[in-house]
């Protein structure tokens, strides 16, 4: 069986497709995929172009192209998906095959997601007790500290004589930031020095403050919170 629809099956997709076309994943071109494919493959058409008076966008990367992503599924099987990207306002990854044609994952059956060299894994939302996509951005052996994003719909400006609109109504990417112990119950924390270290066995605190000074690291950015992390397994 084509592996591009073994990989569609395992994953009991969402499939928003506004024409009939044909479909490439890595080397494989789908042309049988059509809108003849229903809810039994959990694939539904309908057209995502939607207008809005929005403004901004609900994706986290500006471009679709080169956004190569490999998913990993719970079986241990993995697949390489080109033109990928993460709506945050549907807290789904999508992957993009033309300018109206729109594929969108339901994340059953994904262990995790790889894109642009960063990964994204599913954890239980302690705010909105929902299981929501979370970046990992860096770990201990059993600390592992996470980003969320979420949109925020920022309502324009009225002028206070006219009663009118003089600015539009925006969405905004927001940030939060938390950390999970062996997998468990998610706390939310701050991507700062004095948050970060709480989190950590205070006997290596000093040690750990010394490296991030020695080497110009801050705990503020995701890179070089890594590289301390990654230090803090070596104490």
């Amino acid at each position: 069986m084509n592996k591009f629809l073994v990989f569609i099956l395992t994953l009991s997709v969402n499939f928003t497709f506004a024409q009939s076309a044909s479909i490439r994943v890595g080397n494989a071109s789908n042309d049988y995929l059509n809108p003849q494919i229903t809810s039994s493959t959990g694939i539904w058409v309908t057209n995502y172009s939607q207008p809005t008076s929005l403004k901004g966008s609900p994706y986290l990367f500006e471009t679709w192209n080169s956004n190569n992503a490999i998913f990993y599924l719970k079986n241990d099987k993995s697949y390489g998906i080109k033109n990928v990207n993460y709506n945050v306002q549907l807290e789904r990854f999508e992957a993009k095959f033309s300018e109206d044609s729109i594929l969108a994952f339901n994340p059953k059956n994904i262990d995790k997601i790889v894109v642009k060299g960063r990964t994204f894994k599913r954890y239980l939302d302690p705010e909105f007790q929902r299981n929501s996509f979370f970046e990992e951005l860096a770990a201990t052996k059993s600390i592992s500290i996470l980003r969320k994003y979420e949109i925020e719909i920022v309502l324009g400006n009225i002028n206070p004589i006219t009663h009118k609109k003089i600015s539009e109504n925006q969405m905004i990417q927001k940030e939060k930031y938390y950390y999970t112990i062996d997998g468990d119950v998610l706390k939310e924390t701050k991507l700062k020095k004095s948050s970060i270290l709480k989190t950590l066995d205070s006997d290596k605190r000093d040690p750990l403050k010394r490296y991030a000074n020695d080497n110009n690291l801050s705990f503020k950015d995701a890179n070089d919170l890594k590289k301390i992390l990654e230090y803090y397994n070596t104490l």
